[in-house]
């Protein structure tokens, strides 16, 4: 039915929920699994050029995601489902899993919706609104 799975991690708070329910279906249709996590960039404190302490925190959260990425990987791997990973820094997260999305073709794409701050849930609202009406695919919203 699918072969081609993405999880998409958008929000900071997110769980395994999301990757558990995407993996299963992956082995269950002997599908293709791809995760990819997206965060805002973080402009810098000065609008011209980034400073040093601006460049360290950009090491950092790519480190971070790297190394989320890698435990993702191997998780599925594991459990003999081919797996990919991906991340991105961007400004829109909505279309860039739009993008995405169609891009490569996918079928279903797992979306993670765990429980969020009044605020955040707001903005989160939004973006995942958008991915339903936008996306070329069918969009699969798990929540806690």
């Amino acid at each position: 039915m699918f072969k081609n799975i993405t999880v998409a991690l958008i929000t900071p708070t997110h769980t395994k929920k999301s990757f558990d329910l995407g993996l299963a279906m992956a082995k269950k249709f002997g599908a293709e699994l791809s995760v990819i996590e997206c965060v805002y960039k973080t402009p810098p404190k000065f609008y011209f050029f980034e400073t040093d302490s601006d460049k360290k925190i950009l090491r950092d959260k790519i480190s971070k995601l790297k190394d989320e990425l890698k435990k993702w990987k191997e998780l599925g791997e594991k459990e003999g489902v081919k797996t990919h990973t991906k991340f991105t820094l961007t400004d829109s997260i909505a279309h860039w899993v739009i993008d995405y999305a169609k891009e490569h073709k996918v079928e279903l794409l797992v979306v993670d919706y765990p429980k969020l701050s009044m605020i955040e849930a707001n903005h989160f609202d939004d973006i995942i609104n958008t991915i339903h009406h936008k996306a070329h695919c069918h969009v699969l919203t798990t929540k806690n």
